[in-house]
Protein backbone atom coordinates (compact mmCIF):
# COMPACT_ATOMS: atom_id res chain seq x y z
CA UNK A 1 0.00 0.00 0.00
CA UNK A 2 1.48 3.53 -1.35
CA UNK A 3 1.62 5.74 1.99
CA UNK A 4 -0.53 9.24 1.34
CA UNK A 5 0.54 12.39 2.80
CA UNK A 6 -1.40 14.57 3.84
CA UNK A 7 -1.77 18.56 5.24
CA UNK A 8 -3.97 20.81 6.80
CA UNK A 9 -4.65 24.14 6.28
CA UNK A 10 -5.82 26.06 9.57
CA UNK A 11 -4.81 24.75 12.76
CA UNK A 12 -8.06 26.17 14.67
CA UNK A 13 -9.84 23.67 16.99
CA UNK A 14 -11.81 21.44 14.02
CA UNK A 15 -8.30 20.51 12.72
CA UNK A 16 -7.81 18.74 16.22
CA UNK A 17 -10.39 16.15 14.55
CA UNK A 18 -8.55 15.71 11.61
CA UNK A 19 -5.33 15.38 13.19
CA UNK A 20 -6.55 13.00 15.39
CA UNK A 21 -8.46 10.95 13.27
CA UNK A 22 -5.50 10.44 10.52
CA UNK A 23 -3.46 8.98 13.03
CA UNK A 24 -5.98 5.85 12.78
CA UNK A 25 -6.28 5.67 9.15
CA UNK A 26 -3.77 2.96 7.79
CA UNK A 27 -1.06 3.88 5.45
CA UNK A 28 -1.76 7.63 6.06
CA UNK A 29 0.63 10.00 7.60
CA UNK A 30 0.51 14.06 8.55
CA UNK A 31 3.43 15.71 6.64
CA UNK A 32 2.75 19.06 7.39
CA UNK A 33 0.88 21.84 9.11
CA UNK A 34 -0.17 25.36 8.07
CA UNK A 35 -1.32 28.36 9.80
CA UNK A 36 -0.92 32.39 9.09
CA UNK A 37 -0.48 32.75 13.16
CA UNK A 38 3.37 30.77 13.37
CA UNK A 39 2.17 29.83 16.98
CA UNK A 40 -0.86 27.45 16.04
CA UNK A 41 0.75 25.95 13.47
CA UNK A 42 3.90 25.02 16.02
CA UNK A 43 1.35 24.20 18.41
CA UNK A 44 -0.36 21.37 16.73
CA UNK A 45 2.80 20.38 14.99
CA UNK A 46 4.36 19.67 18.71
CA UNK A 47 0.86 17.71 19.65
CA UNK A 48 0.46 15.62 16.80
CA UNK A 49 4.26 14.96 16.03
CA UNK A 50 4.56 16.94 12.49
CA UNK A 51 7.76 17.32 11.15
CA UNK A 52 6.99 20.40 8.95
CA UNK A 53 5.22 23.34 9.04
CA UNK A 54 3.86 26.48 7.02
CA UNK A 55 2.46 29.78 7.16
CA UNK A 56 1.85 29.91 3.56
CA UNK A 57 -0.50 27.31 1.94
CA UNK A 58 0.98 28.05 -1.24
CA UNK A 59 4.00 26.53 -0.58
CA UNK A 60 2.20 23.12 0.85
CA UNK A 61 0.74 23.62 -3.00
CA UNK A 62 3.99 23.20 -4.34
CA UNK A 63 5.33 19.95 -2.44
CA UNK A 64 5.23 16.89 -4.89
CA UNK A 65 5.65 14.52 -1.76
CA UNK A 66 1.78 15.80 -0.38
CA UNK A 67 -1.61 14.25 -2.13
CA UNK A 68 -4.10 15.41 0.13
CA UNK A 69 -5.41 18.65 1.48
CA UNK A 70 -7.73 19.29 4.53
CA UNK A 71 -9.27 22.66 4.84
CA UNK A 72 -9.65 23.46 8.63
CA UNK A 73 -9.69 27.14 7.53
CA UNK A 74 -12.78 29.93 8.35
CA UNK A 75 -15.84 29.70 6.08
CA UNK A 76 -14.98 32.16 3.79
CA UNK A 77 -11.34 30.69 2.68
CA UNK A 78 -12.55 27.37 1.97
CA UNK A 79 -13.74 28.06 -1.50
CA UNK A 80 -10.26 29.28 -3.15
CA UNK A 81 -8.07 27.64 -1.17
CA UNK A 82 -9.77 23.84 -2.29
CA UNK A 83 -9.87 25.21 -6.21
CA UNK A 84 -6.28 26.36 -5.63
CA UNK A 85 -5.51 22.35 -4.00
CA UNK A 86 -7.54 21.02 -6.64
CA UNK A 87 -6.11 23.16 -9.34
CA UNK A 88 -2.44 21.84 -7.79
CA UNK A 89 -3.14 18.23 -7.68
CA UNK A 90 -4.01 17.59 -4.61
CA UNK A 91 -7.03 15.80 -3.40
CA UNK A 92 -9.01 18.13 -0.84
CA UNK A 93 -11.48 17.55 2.15
CA UNK A 94 -12.95 20.60 2.89
CA UNK A 95 -14.46 21.55 6.58
CA UNK A 96 -18.26 22.60 5.84
CA UNK A 97 -19.60 25.11 4.94
CA UNK A 98 -18.35 24.09 1.61
CA UNK A 99 -18.69 27.61 0.37
CA UNK A 100 -20.57 30.77 1.06
CA UNK A 101 -22.04 31.10 -2.14
CA UNK A 102 -23.70 28.78 -4.81
CA UNK A 103 -21.12 30.35 -7.42
CA UNK A 104 -18.30 29.24 -5.40
CA UNK A 105 -19.47 25.94 -4.58
CA UNK A 106 -20.06 25.03 -8.54
CA UNK A 107 -16.12 26.94 -8.61
CA UNK A 108 -15.09 24.14 -7.01
CA UNK A 109 -16.76 21.01 -8.47
CA UNK A 110 -15.62 22.05 -11.93
CA UNK A 111 -11.91 22.61 -10.58
CA UNK A 112 -12.41 18.75 -8.96
CA UNK A 113 -13.65 17.72 -12.05
CA UNK A 114 -11.23 18.76 -14.29
CA UNK A 115 -8.63 17.70 -11.76
CA UNK A 116 -9.53 14.09 -11.98
CA UNK A 117 -8.99 14.18 -7.92
CA UNK A 118 -11.43 13.72 -4.78
CA UNK A 119 -13.30 16.51 -3.27
CA UNK A 120 -14.70 15.34 0.40
CA UNK A 121 -16.93 17.88 2.03
CA UNK A 122 -17.09 17.07 6.32
CA UNK A 123 -21.08 16.67 6.66
CA UNK A 124 -19.52 13.95 9.34
CA UNK A 125 -23.04 13.15 10.88
CA UNK A 126 -24.34 11.46 8.11
CA UNK A 127 -21.74 8.88 9.31
CA UNK A 128 -23.10 8.67 12.77
CA UNK A 129 -24.61 5.42 13.23
CA UNK A 130 -28.16 6.88 14.41
CA UNK A 131 -28.35 8.55 11.18
CA UNK A 132 -27.04 5.42 9.18
CA UNK A 133 -29.87 3.60 10.50
CA UNK A 134 -32.35 6.07 10.26
CA UNK A 135 -31.20 6.32 6.22
CA UNK A 136 -31.70 2.73 5.48
CA UNK A 137 -34.87 2.55 7.14
CA UNK A 138 -36.33 5.71 5.53
CA UNK A 139 -34.99 4.12 1.98
CA UNK A 140 -35.84 0.55 2.12
CA UNK A 141 -39.82 2.16 2.22
CA UNK A 142 -40.63 -0.15 5.56
CA UNK A 143 -42.80 3.29 6.46
CA UNK A 144 -44.16 3.93 2.99
CA UNK A 145 -43.64 7.54 1.32
CA UNK A 146 -42.40 10.65 3.78
CA UNK A 147 -44.84 13.19 4.37
CA UNK A 148 -42.86 15.59 6.29
CA UNK A 149 -39.98 15.84 8.82
CA UNK A 150 -38.61 18.59 11.30
CA UNK A 151 -35.27 19.32 12.79
CA UNK A 152 -34.33 21.11 16.14
CA UNK A 153 -31.14 22.52 16.87
CA UNK A 154 -31.13 24.10 20.42
CA UNK A 155 -27.40 24.97 21.90
CA UNK A 156 -25.51 27.82 23.45
CA UNK A 157 -22.62 29.52 22.74
CA UNK A 158 -21.57 32.72 24.99
CA UNK A 159 -20.20 36.03 24.30
CA UNK A 160 -16.14 34.93 24.38
CA UNK A 161 -16.89 32.16 21.45
CA UNK A 162 -17.23 35.25 18.79
CA UNK A 163 -15.24 38.02 21.03
CA UNK A 164 -12.16 35.35 21.00
CA UNK A 165 -12.44 34.47 17.21
CA UNK A 166 -14.45 37.36 15.81
CA UNK A 167 -14.59 36.13 12.01
CA UNK A 168 -17.21 33.89 13.30
CA UNK A 169 -19.89 36.84 13.51
CA UNK A 170 -19.39 38.47 10.50
CA UNK A 171 -21.75 37.80 7.52
CA UNK A 172 -18.66 38.54 5.20
CA UNK A 173 -16.50 35.76 7.08
CA UNK A 174 -18.70 33.58 8.53
CA UNK A 175 -21.62 33.43 5.64
CA UNK A 176 -24.19 33.79 8.60
CA UNK A 177 -24.55 32.74 12.31
CA UNK A 178 -25.83 29.45 14.13
CA UNK A 179 -27.72 28.02 10.98
CA UNK A 180 -24.15 27.66 8.98
CA UNK A 181 -21.57 27.03 11.60
CA UNK A 182 -23.36 25.04 14.19
CA UNK A 183 -27.31 23.31 12.95
CA UNK A 184 -26.02 23.06 9.35
CA UNK A 185 -24.81 19.04 10.36
CA UNK A 186 -29.02 18.37 11.37
CA UNK A 187 -29.90 20.70 8.50
CA UNK A 188 -27.92 18.44 6.23
CA UNK A 189 -29.25 15.61 7.44
CA UNK A 190 -33.12 16.90 7.15
CA UNK A 191 -32.66 17.36 3.59
CA UNK A 192 -30.61 13.97 3.23
CA UNK A 193 -33.50 11.78 4.44
CA UNK A 194 -36.36 14.03 3.53
CA UNK A 195 -35.93 14.46 -0.39
CA UNK A 196 -35.85 17.59 -2.56
CA UNK A 197 -37.64 21.11 -1.18
CA UNK A 198 -38.86 23.30 -3.55
CA UNK A 199 -39.48 26.57 -1.34
CA UNK A 200 -38.30 28.29 1.85
CA UNK A 201 -39.96 30.50 3.84
CA UNK A 202 -37.52 32.05 6.76
CA UNK A 203 -36.74 34.26 9.63
CA UNK A 204 -33.58 35.12 10.94
CA UNK A 205 -33.10 36.93 13.99
CA UNK A 206 -30.26 37.87 16.42
CA UNK A 207 -31.97 37.59 20.06
CA UNK A 208 -29.41 37.13 22.78
CA UNK A 209 -25.77 37.93 21.23
CA UNK A 210 -27.39 41.30 18.94
CA UNK A 211 -24.62 43.06 20.55
CA UNK A 212 -21.90 40.66 19.96
CA UNK A 213 -22.33 39.81 16.81
CA UNK A 214 -23.94 40.87 13.17
CA UNK A 215 -24.78 37.41 12.22
CA UNK A 216 -28.40 35.79 13.20
CA UNK A 217 -28.51 33.17 16.99
CA UNK A 218 -31.67 32.16 15.68
CA UNK A 219 -33.08 31.10 12.52
CA UNK A 220 -37.39 28.96 11.76
CA UNK A 221 -37.57 27.60 8.14
CA UNK A 222 -40.77 26.39 6.46
CA UNK A 223 -39.87 23.68 3.67
CA UNK A 224 -42.17 22.60 1.03
CA UNK A 225 -41.26 19.74 -1.16
CA UNK A 226 -42.44 17.29 -3.54
CA UNK A 227 -46.18 16.44 -3.49
CA UNK A 228 -47.13 18.75 -0.89
CA UNK A 229 -44.29 17.84 1.95
CA UNK A 230 -43.59 19.93 4.57
CA UNK A 231 -40.23 19.89 6.56
CA UNK A 232 -39.94 22.65 9.87
CA UNK A 233 -36.18 23.61 10.70
CA UNK A 234 -35.43 25.40 13.83
CA UNK A 235 -32.54 26.42 15.61
CA UNK A 236 -30.89 28.93 18.36
CA UNK A 237 -27.64 29.55 20.38
CA UNK A 238 -29.76 30.86 23.05
CA UNK A 239 -30.34 28.18 24.97
CA UNK A 240 -28.90 27.34 28.43
CA UNK A 241 -26.80 24.06 27.61
CA UNK A 242 -26.18 22.15 24.35
CA UNK A 243 -29.11 20.09 23.81
CA UNK A 244 -29.36 16.72 21.69
CA UNK A 245 -30.11 17.19 18.50
CA UNK A 246 -33.76 16.46 17.19
CA UNK A 247 -34.99 15.21 14.00
CA UNK A 248 -38.16 13.50 12.94
CA UNK A 249 -39.16 12.37 9.61
CA UNK A 250 -43.45 11.21 9.02
CA UNK A 251 -44.19 9.07 6.74
CA UNK A 252 -47.12 7.39 5.51
CA UNK A 253 -46.88 4.24 7.64
CA UNK A 254 -45.33 5.66 11.08
CA UNK A 255 -42.55 7.53 11.78
CA UNK A 256 -38.84 7.79 12.75
CA UNK A 257 -37.08 9.94 14.77
CA UNK A 258 -33.82 10.78 16.11
CA UNK A 259 -33.06 11.90 19.37
CA UNK A 260 -29.23 12.77 20.01
CA UNK A 261 -28.06 9.18 19.39
CA UNK A 262 -31.20 7.26 20.53
CA UNK A 263 -33.53 6.60 17.35
CA UNK A 264 -37.26 5.58 18.32
CA UNK A 265 -39.48 4.00 15.45
CA UNK A 266 -43.39 3.93 15.55
CA UNK A 267 -45.30 1.68 12.90
CA UNK A 268 -48.72 0.56 13.13
CA UNK A 269 -48.87 1.41 16.77
CA UNK A 270 -46.23 -0.56 17.93
CA UNK A 271 -42.76 1.70 19.02
CA UNK A 272 -39.11 0.65 19.58
CA UNK A 273 -36.06 2.69 20.31
CA UNK A 274 -32.41 1.81 19.53
CA UNK A 275 -29.59 3.69 21.35
CA UNK A 276 -26.59 3.99 19.14
CA UNK A 277 -24.32 5.85 21.64
CA UNK A 278 -20.67 4.05 21.36
CA UNK A 279 -19.10 6.98 23.52
CA UNK A 280 -17.45 9.87 21.13
CA UNK A 281 -14.24 9.41 20.08
CA UNK A 282 -13.79 12.53 17.93
CA UNK A 283 -15.59 16.05 18.33
CA UNK A 284 -18.37 16.65 21.11
CA UNK A 285 -21.40 14.49 22.27
CA UNK A 286 -23.96 16.61 21.06
CA UNK A 287 -23.14 16.94 17.66
CA UNK A 288 -21.58 12.82 17.27
CA UNK A 289 -18.53 11.76 16.30
CA UNK A 290 -18.41 10.90 13.05
CA UNK A 291 -15.21 12.60 11.57
CA UNK A 292 -12.95 9.49 11.72
CA UNK A 293 -15.40 7.60 10.02
CA UNK A 294 -15.90 9.94 7.25
CA UNK A 295 -11.91 10.69 7.13
CA UNK A 296 -11.43 7.00 6.70
CA UNK A 297 -14.18 6.69 4.14
CA UNK A 298 -12.30 9.42 1.78
CA UNK A 299 -8.98 7.77 2.15
CA UNK A 300 -10.55 4.27 0.76
CA UNK A 301 -11.93 6.03 -1.94
CA UNK A 302 -8.76 7.72 -2.86
CA UNK A 303 -6.85 4.38 -3.00
CA UNK A 304 -10.18 2.77 -4.95
CA UNK A 305 -11.04 5.07 -7.22
CA UNK A 306 -14.71 5.11 -6.04
CA UNK A 307 -16.65 8.39 -6.04
CA UNK A 308 -16.31 10.05 -2.49
CA UNK A 309 -20.25 10.08 -1.07
CA UNK A 310 -19.97 13.25 0.33
CA UNK A 311 -18.33 15.22 -2.79
CA UNK A 312 -18.90 18.48 -4.17
CA UNK A 313 -22.07 17.74 -6.07
CA UNK A 314 -23.77 16.02 -3.06
CA UNK A 315 -23.01 18.76 -0.64
CA UNK A 316 -24.10 21.46 -2.77
CA UNK A 317 -27.69 20.85 -2.31
CA UNK A 318 -26.99 22.19 1.40
CA UNK A 319 -25.10 25.12 -0.06
CA UNK A 320 -28.31 25.93 -1.99
CA UNK A 321 -30.72 25.63 0.86
CA UNK A 322 -28.33 27.48 3.04
CA UNK A 323 -28.43 30.54 0.30
CA UNK A 324 -31.84 30.58 0.30
CA UNK A 325 -33.11 30.57 3.83
CA UNK A 326 -30.61 33.56 4.26
CA UNK A 327 -32.15 35.53 1.35
CA UNK A 328 -35.71 34.78 2.35
CA UNK A 329 -34.79 35.73 6.61
CA UNK A 330 -33.45 38.89 4.70
CA UNK A 331 -36.32 39.97 2.44
CA UNK A 332 -38.92 38.20 4.08
CA UNK A 333 -39.90 36.40 1.20
CA UNK A 334 -40.27 32.83 -0.11
CA UNK A 335 -37.62 31.97 -2.45
CA UNK A 336 -37.00 29.21 -4.65
CA UNK A 337 -33.54 27.39 -4.41
CA UNK A 338 -31.55 27.40 -7.14
CA UNK A 339 -31.51 24.06 -9.49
Amino acid sequence: MKELRMAVIGCGLISNNHLKAIKNVEGVVCAAVCDIVPEKADTAAQTYGVGKVETDYHRLLMDPEIDVIHICTPHFLHAQMAVDALNAGKHVLCEKPMALSVRDARGMITAQEQSGRQLGICFQNRYNEASVQMKKLLDSGELGKIVGARGIVMWDRKPAYYTDTPWRGLWETAGGGVLINQAIHTFDLLQWMAGKVNKVEASISTKRLRDVIEVEDTVDVLMTGENGRRFLFYTTNCYVKNAPVELEIICEKGSVKMTGNVVTTEKEGKVSSADYSSGTILGKDYWGSGHGLLIDDFYRCIRTGEKFPVDGREALTSVRLLEAVYESGKSGRPVIPEN
